[in-house]
């Protein structure tokens, strides 16, 4: 089909994507044209976020209501897309929000960035109550990567400290302890535990024993990115404090995936990517810093106000000119995810992946990474399918089944699934059909 011969989409992200006619006529009529043309607006930001607190009471039933939520997005029906823990997709009201703040920074740059600047403290604040912190403990960082170099390069490590990490640690979170070690002769430590891993107290003990006098850091994912191994991070920080030691948690795989709680989890950092899980646009991260770790804490980049600290958290992100509609963007992703209710999206992405992982036990082929423990499983779930090659099983269900997971390394061959609360159990059960479809016949030859 040329493309001239498609239909006046009016969403971008739609199989057909946008018209060139109504490209064209949106650029030429300006950007009135283009609020005429595609509805992106706060209005509708608005709109979409009301029709799900309308679903709360509205709906028939449990399926009724996530359909509800499912129809904010714009994926397509054909597609099970199931790797928001690498990039998850926009809700409308959150992509209506970005467009409408870069069509507004198009038209009048000077109000619209003052509305921008204006809108830090505000998110500030709703991050804040979002994952049970206070608001001079949450610094806006683009990325976890970015939040876990802050603290790596603010803390004054000397040569022979020692970080301990898992050995399943995204380089995001270890690398930047790895450049210390070559920088500063700091010592990092990767501890390994048992995959699929039986019990929590089995990882504490690890860490637990491999304490000396010169450990300062504890520096785990909340998540393992390999596996989806949820490590017991409040009990890791429980053992730490007594002994003076940090927990600095890469928590890229928390926000809008977990009901989470700063205070209650007694972590000093969490670093984070609401890219993900959350539904916010890339390039939007936080990074929450306990309010009495702050003062140990150097910022990484300076910018006035980095040495003041009535800031609070405010003054390790002193970044200068920020893209502004990534702020209100990632404030509609918490509208949104407030209307649905955080423990409501934990209890259904907990079902969809135990719904997974009870699918995956049914064929004898498929080993599962990720531990059955409740305390240890997540939305990511790792698997390995005996005789077949990773990147081979992730291609096939791509081609040949429109399923989109990723793969991971570290010697465990692994397909890794998020389930999240837009996913359907239909969807769960496809995939676990094209993995027979896969034992029965084969995978696809190399594209």
């Amino acid at each position: 089909m040329a493309i001239d011969e498609v239909g006046d989409s009016p969403e971008p992200g739609t199989p057909t994507g946008v018209s060139r006619r109504l490209f064209l006529r949106a650029v030429t009529a300006g950007s009135a044209g283009i609020a005429a043309g595609w509805p992106v607006s706060a209005g509708a930001a608005r709109a979409g976020i009301a029709g799900i607190e309308a679903a709360q009471n509205d709906a028939e039933s449990e399926s009724d209501f996530w359909m509800r939520v499912r129809s904010e997005f714009l994926t397509s029906d054909e597609l099970a897309y199931m790797n928001s823990g690498s990039l998850g997709p926009m809700p409308r009201p959150v992509y209506y929000a970005l467009v409408d703040g870069y069509r507004g920074l198009a038209s009048d740059p000077g109000r619209e960035n003052a509305r921008h600047v204006a809108a830090q403290a505000d998110l500030r604040a709703k991050l804040a109550a979002f994952v049970h912190a206070d608001p001079a403990e949450i610094a806006l960082t683009r990325n976890t990567t970015e939040g876990m170099n802050f603290i790596a390069n603010g803390l004054d490590l000397e040569a022979g400290d020692e970080v301990l990490c898992s050995f399943h640690e995204h380089p995001g979170g270890l690398e930047p302890w790895k450049l210390l070690a070559r920088r500063r002769g700091v010592v990092v430590r990767e501890l390994p535990f048992p995959i699929p891993t039986p019990d929590p107290a089995d990882i504490v003990g690890r860490f637990e024993d491999a304490i000396t006098p010169r450990t300062k850091v504890i520096s785990v994912s909340h998540v393992t990115f390999p596996t989806g191994c949820m490590l017991p991070v409040k009990a890791l920080a429980a053992l730490a404090r007594p002994r003076g030691i940090l927990t600095v948690v890469d928590g890229a795989h928390g926000i809008g995936m977990l009901a989470l709680d700063m205070h209650d989890l007694g972590v000093d950092c969490y670093a984070s990517s609401p890219y993900k899980w959350m539904g916010a646009p890339v390039g939007t991260g936080f990074l929450y810093l306990r309010g009495e770790l702050q003062e140990q804490l150097w910022p990484t980049i300076a910018n006035t106000g980095w040495d003041d600290p009535e800031r609070g958290a405010a003054r390790y992100d002193r970044l200068g000119q920020r893209a502004g509609p990534l702020l209100t963007a990632t404030s509609a992703a918490l509208d949104f995810q407030n209307a649905i209710g955080r423990e409501r999206i934990e209890q259904r992405i907990r079902a969809l992946a135990g719904r997974l992982r009870e699918r995956l036990a049914e064929i004898p082929q498929v080993r599962v990474h990720t531990s059955a423990h409740p305390l240890l499983a997540c939305g990511l779930t790792g698997f390995a399918l005996e005789g077949f090659d990773r990147r081979e099983v992730v291609d096939t269900l791509w081609r040949r089944h429109h399923i989109w997971v990723r793969h991971t390394d570290l010697d465990l061959n692994t397909v890794r699934v998020s389930t999240h609360h837009y996913n359907t159990e239909a969807q769960v059960d496809r995939l676990a059909e094209a993995l027979r479809d896969i034992l029965s016949n084969g995978v696809l030859p190399a594209a």
